[in-house]
């Protein structure tokens, strides 16, 4: 780190006990989760919910229309 020789900011070793980077303990999911959600999904459900999402929009945008 400080001197980019592979070190700590104490000069010892980054190792550690083996927990930092590069160890295989990750927060989340994984870097394919995301991916995976979207395979798993047909065309037609994925519209579906865009769908639905698109007319809730809508509803709320109508009703913003009637307030003003």
């Amino acid at each position: 780190m400080p001197r980019r020789d592979g070190t700590g900011p104490m000069g010892g070793s980054m190792k550690g006990a083996g927990l930092g980077q590069g160890s295989g303990y990750r927060r989340g999911p994984g870097r394919n989760f995301t991916k995976d959600l979207i395979v798993s999904k047909t065309q037609k459900e994925l519209l579906q919910e865009q769908k639905e999402q698109l007319e809730k929009k809508l509803a709320d945008i109508s009703k913003q229309l009637e307030i003003l």
